[in-house]
């Protein structure tokens, strides 16, 4: 039951925030997806450690009234709905994916929620929060960046790139050894996003029929990412 209202709210949101037309073609792709998922993807890694010291106004957003959080417990999310910022209504199973031992890294634009993403620290929140399955050494003290988000109103303003400068000082805080993350190939705005950062370090295809999967991991070499790199380079 608690999964039908999570899509219940998760389809009233995306209503809200996208409309009729987005809210049914998520739910075509949706009823796809149940039976049949296939996706190749580009995977990365960085070292936190390795990073120079972050100056925050590098990522500064093009926006003047924001309020970056950082939600690490289930206390602190029922702090931020006491104080009126909008979290739990926006991220409808945030209880569940907070108590498997995520961090919420958000975005506030008065009291709306604007921008968000998930630092994942365990196997189970990676579970929960869905994707592909890749490795990831979370003994190691290696986390993942995913369900990176940002509302439609507030696109192009420079918050994901706030949104990351949030990841990497969480990062370094934390003495984290390895932060990975993936992007579908199909996804280019997002992999020209990340081309001046670093490159990708392996190829993962995954594969899916009912409840079967596959999921299959390459490294690529230094050509192979140098080719990839030119390939998602912004135009100048």
């Amino acid at each position: 039951m608690s999964r039908i209202i999570d899509l219940y709210e998760k389809a009233k949101l995306i209503y809200q925030t996208e409309g009729l037309v987005s809210l049914l073609r998520r739910g075509f792709r949706f009823l796809v997806y149940c039976v049949l998922e296939y996706q190749s993807y580009w995977l990365y890694a960085e070292r936190p450690k390795d990073i120079p010291e972050l100056n925050e106004a590098d990522f500064m957003p093009k926006i003047g009234d924001f309020t970056p959080k950082v939600v690490s417990s289930n206390t602190e999310a029922d702090e931020l709905e006491a104080q009126g910022f909008e979290f739990r209504s926006q991220i409808p199973d945030s209880r569940e994916i907070l108590d498997s031992g995520a961090i919420g890294l958000c975005i506030f634009v008065g009291r709306e929620l604007a921008n968000m993403g998930w630092l994942v620290t365990s196997q189970q929140a990676m579970d929960i929060l869905g994707g592909p399955p890749f490795r990831v050494n979370f003994a190691g003290n290696e986390i993942v960046g995913m369900g990176a988000w940002t509302n439609p109103k507030y696109r192009r303003l420079r918050l994901r790139a706030y949104n990351r400068y949030m990841s990497l000082k969480v990062s370094q805080e934390r003495g984290v050894e390895a932060k990975r993350g993936v992007i579908a190939k199909k996804n280019v705005a997002a992999m020209k996003s990340r081309a001046s950062r670093n490159d990708p370090c392996a190829e993962g295809r995954y594969l899916r029929i009912l409840w079967w999967k596959s999921w299959r991991e390459e490294p690529l070499s230094v050509k192979e990412q140098e080719a990839i790199r030119k390939t998602n380079e912004p135009c100048s």
